[in-house]
């Protein structure tokens, strides 16, 4: 009997994705692998009636451009972006094709879609974070280091989302209710991250939030070294920031998304509107806490932290 999907199919679909990091880097295989096997449940299989075909820019802004309009140029059923940065390349070379965003941080501030619920576009996908999120970062980084009093918040206005203009807007109102400060730290390539670190550190009782952005994450264990070298207490909005020795992060479960780009692929393949297709975001989160970070800034991670955390790394 042929699998669910293949009735459906009259003619082998293309899937096409652009991505930042490099095609061996462990994340992309895991992701693929895990995308492929859920595709195949849903009667999708890859020399029968789908084809794969997989880009990378290797996080160089002078080839997004180039590497989305060749991947348009393939004509493929559906583009699956990485992340805010290949989303916006890929959105500047078609508004035709669907779209998918794996992650997005801020899709409406991005002009990626006219709304969450009703997209109205060429895209839609799946965010982990989002602007309103800045509240429980504020609180997390004030539980756990008591003595901040004003934040730093670090990011590059080219590959944050919507520029880190909402993620630090957002940031800044929930501050100030706390009675901190925050101090906007843009910065446009590595060699900037230090002298920045340098001048926050300047002023006593500052922490640190890096906004989501493609930039930073691709720079995780160079900018988590750094940081320790200023002993900040520092908040990201993802776990491989801790992973690489950062202190705690707070980000929706990233799992989900690969269950949304598989039905959503699938749906598209089978006729649905991508316009009509509503952001989906997740609905589990993950606290992560690195002990040994917490120590080498002479801080004890409360009970109250402990209790909640999904996971601490020693």
């Amino acid at each position: 009997m042929a699998p669910p999907g293949v009735e459906a199919a009259e003619r082998v679909r293309l899937a096409a994705f652009m991505i930042g990091l490099p095609l061996d880097h462990p994340i992309v295989l895991a992701r693929l692998g895990i995308l492929k096997r859920l595709m195949v449940q849903r009667g999708w299989i890859e020399g029968q009636n789908i084809r794969y075909l997989v880009r990378s820019s290797n996080s160089d802004p002078q080839t997004l451009a180039t590497t989305a309009r060749d991947l348009v140029g393939e004509t493929p059923d559906v583009i699956v972006a990485g992340s805010s940065t290949e989303t916006a390349a890929i959105l500047a070379a078609t508004r035709t094709v669907p779209v998918l965003f794996s992650t997005a941080s801020d899709p409406v501030g991005s002009g990626f879609v006219r709304s969450l619920e009703r997209p109205e576009g060429n895209a839609t996908g799946f965010s982990n974070n989002e602007p309103s999120m800045a509240a429980k970062w504020v609180d997390l980084l004030r539980e756990i280091a008591p003595g901040t009093v004003r934040i730093g918040a670090i990011y590059n206005p080219v590959s944050a989302a919507a520029g880190g203009v909402t993620y630090v807007e957002h940031l800044r109102r929930s501050a100030k209710e706390l009675g901190m400060s925050l101090v906007s730290a843009p910065v446009s390539a590595l060699s900037e991250i230090e002298p920045a670190l340098a001048e926050l550190a300047a002023q006593p009782g500052t922490g640190l939030f890096f906004p989501p952005d493609s930039f930073t994450f691709r720079n995780a264990r160079a900018i988590a070294s750094l940081v320790a070298k200023y002993r900040m207490p520092t908040m990201y909005p993802y776990e491989t920031f801790v992973e690489a020795g950062g202190l705690m992060s707070y980000t929706g479960g990233r799992d989900e998304s690969d269950l949304v780009m598989a039905s959503y692929i699938d749906l598209i393949f089978r006729g649905a509107n991508v316009a009509e297709l509503p952001v989906q975001f997740s609905r589990s989160f993950e606290l992560v806490i690195n002990e040994k970070a917490a120590m080498a800034l002479g801080l004890t991670i409360p009970l109250s932290l402990r209790v909640r955390a999904s996971r601490i790394v020693s």
